[in-house]
């Protein structure tokens, strides 16, 4: 056995493994005498990335497969929209997919390319719900309607405006056309290979004029290759045929699949980077293989789609055995010719190094005469936990602003759970996009079933409701009618369910409101009312606003402020008895008052009906029960206000003390 030093790295997936050459490469002196051989040539993308930065020269001959392209990416996105159309409409998420590619959303269209960019982000806005429109949160969107749609062109003019762009709502109605007709339209009728060919290469003409694709040779390369895949099609005997799109794609995909782009380049200076094959003849003092693993290395067609390996074994045609014997010939020259040979695999329960790897262990422990394990050295990354505070100082200007702020028992209660979400959430005013696209979430639900009652119940606003069968009628038509306005047009098929549950609780609730002993209301005094209120408190007087669900005069003459959940319920405060002693600290607070927003609903209650017996109620319209805050005779209302007025005014005066950071909660570091 020829003489080499041998090393074996072992990684957990391709970017340790490519880690482990990055390491190799730094080490070794001579690099012009240097190759990395790729027998799976996916991995030259994330393999540049990582070494270009420790290597002066390089050279890449290596095969780049088709299908990995961007643009190959872009054709997939196109053909999925017309597969998903129903009639002229497209299913939204696609049409976005489409449009959101890098090619697209970078293509010369009109005369300051930032104009696209801004235009494809307007879309995605109004389409996902940001912007409110008639087609916001449709499932299937008709490109004609986009187009004739004023807000598309009003929010993409005000964007260039403020960035100091010139453009107009012709020039992005025309660009927005040509977009629809391109990668959309053209498609449609696409039914043959003849139809297919010229859509593919009329793609191809306004790609390579009118985006990035022509500044990278590599795309060049590619697209020209696509040219000729577009032009074979144009010439196959069938080609006027009408087949189904499916088919012709499955054609198209299979054609591509096999197709190899070269790099171009010159293996005579620098470090090389090549395939397997590319290595003939070649030799170099220091080589060093990714992905020696069975399956990749070597690499072997078990299925071959027209004879039957059985067939080709009886008659004496076993083109496995020979494609092994050339790749084994073909690796085993290249490092018995070097001096230093370093082997990189991964390894894991689906994955085992190559053949040709044992077959050198095992030359090597038989030189040895003893069945010693061979030493590899294994992908590791030092993770080391930053436990510092996250925090942010409280400037002249954001304690100013805080003074002047209206404030919510959520705000309050997001500073008692978190001072740094409390300052991205209410001061930088940051919140999570809302996406009409995705499913509805439990707050989607919930202010769906807060609309509903507030419609429901209005026509008994002043008055004593009464649920008898007229009513039950008129809600159930307009829950189905609310429904279907609201959660249909994005949800199609799959709305069935959602609204079978709902269907049935609220159903449990009318019922409930008809029949509990609870709920003898004489008068519905308020629906979803805004009361704005100023509370003193040490700095001052504070601003606050409550929306409130709704206000009951009830049989027994008690004032009751209802707050429907539909999710999980804020808690009531613990301890009621003892938070007038509580030793004062926001973790103190957070554990014991839970949260504000009762508290501060008595109190605007005790304010706004004074002279009555008030309360405040928790509905959970899951389990139909009501959490009362007061229960009967416990405490006297001055007392309780000033009890939770204290601990309030800690939570405020911290908040507007320009000494304490806002800083992240301890029990989050770990999350």
């Amino acid at each position: 056995m020829p003489e080499f030093n041998l090393k074996l790295y072992s990684g957990f997936d391709v970017h340790s493994q490519i880690g482990l050459v990055r390491g190799i490469v730094e080490k070794i002196e001579n690099k012009d005498d240097t190759v990395i051989v790729l027998p799976n040539a996916e991995n030259i993308v994330p393999l540049l990335s990582e070494i270009h930065d420790v290597i002066d020269r390089y050279n890449i001959s290596v095969g780049y497969p088709l299908r990995r392209s961007s643009l190959y990416s872009l054709f997939k996105l196109m053909f999925r929209c017309q597969f998903s159309r129903k009639e002229r409409k497209y299913y939204t998420n696609d049409y976005l997919k489409v449009l959101r590619h890098p090619f697209v959303k970078n293509f010369d269209l009109c005369e300051d390319s930032r104009v696209i960019r801004i235009l494809v982000h307007k879309i995605e806005e109004i389409l996902t719900g940001q912007h409110k429109t008639s087609l916001s949160g449709n499932i299937f969107i008709d490109p004609d309607e986009l187009l004739a749609l004023d807000a598309v062109y009003e929010l993409t003019l005000d964007m260039t405006k403020r960035l100091g762009i010139n453009s107009s709502k012709d020039e992005i109605h025309g660009a927005l056309a040509s977009i629809h007709d391109l990668m959309f339209k053209s498609w449609e009728d696409a039914d043959s290979f003849e139809r297919f060919s010229a859509c593919l290469v009329g793609f191809l003409d306004i790609a390579v004029k009118k985006s990035f694709l022509k500044n990278f040779p590599l795309n060049i390369n590619i697209a020209s290759r696509m040219y000729d895949i577009g032009k074979e099609l144009s010439t196959i005997t069938f080609r006027e045929e009408l087949l189904g799109k499916d088919e012709i794609f499955r054609v198209f995909d299979s054609k591509v699949s096999k197709e190899i782009v070269a790099f171009s380049g010159s293996p005579l200076s620098g470090l090389q980077i090549l395939g397997l094959f590319e290595t003939r003849s070649l030799n170099f003092e220091n080589v060093i293989v990714l992905d020696t693993n069975e399956g990749v290395l070597p690499n072997l067609r078990i299925h071959e789609p027209l004879i039957p390996r059985e067939v080709k074994i009886g008659l004496g045609l076993d083109r496995l055995e020979v494609d092994e014997e050339i790749q084994r010939y073909q690796f085993m020259r290249l490092i018995s010719s070097a001096k230093n040979v370093h082997l990189v695999y991964q390894e894991s329960k689906e994955k085992e190094k190559s053949r040709f790897v044992e077959e050198l262990v095992w030359e090597k422990q038989k030189k040895l005469n003893e069945l010693k394990k061979i030493d590899v050295m294994h992908a590791g990354f030092n993770i080391k936990m930053n436990t510092v505070k996250r925090s942010v100082r409280k400037t002249r200007d954001i304690v100013e602003y805080l003074r002047n702020y209206t404030y919510s028992a959520s705000s309050i209660n997001t500073y008692l759970r978190n001072p740094l979400e409390f300052y991205y959430n209410y001061v930088l005013g940051l919140r999570e996009k809302e996406n009409l696209l995705l499913d509805p979430e439990a707050r989607h639900v919930g202010t769906f079933i807060h609309e509903l009652l507030e419609e429901a119940f209005k026509p008994f606003l002043g008055k004593k409701p009464i649920v008898d069968a007229k009513f039950k009628k008129y809600f159930l038509e307009l829950f189905h009618k609310s429904f279907e306005s609201k959660f249909e047009g994005s949800m199609g098929a799959d709305s069935f369910l959602l609204r079978s549950v709902l269907e049935e609780r609220l159903n449990r609730f009318i019922l409930n409101e008809e029949v509990s002993d609870e709920r003898r209301v004489d008068e519905i005094l308020c629906l979803e009312k805004r009361f704005n209120d100023e509370i003193p408190l040490s700095g001052g007087n504070i601003k606050f606003k409550y929306i409130v669900d709704r206000i009951d005069k009830m049989q027994d003459g008690t004032i009751m402020l209802v707050d429907y959940k539909t999710g999980s319920i804020d808690q009531m405060p613990k301890a009621m008895g003892g938070i007038g002693s509580l030793s004062l600290s926001r973790q103190a607070i957070r554990e014991t008052v839970v949260s504000f927003q009762v508290p501060l609903y008595y109190y605007l209650m005790t304010k706004e009906f004074k002279g009555h017996e008030v309360n405040v109620g928790l509905y959970n319209l899951r389990t139909l029960k009501i959490s009362k805050f007061i229960k009967a005779g416990e405490m006297d209302p001055s007392m309780v206000n000033d009890n939770f007025l204290r601990p309030l005014d800690f939570i405020v005066a911290e908040i507007l003390n320009p000494a304490i950071d806002f800083v992240e909660d301890e029990s989050l570091l770990y999350h």
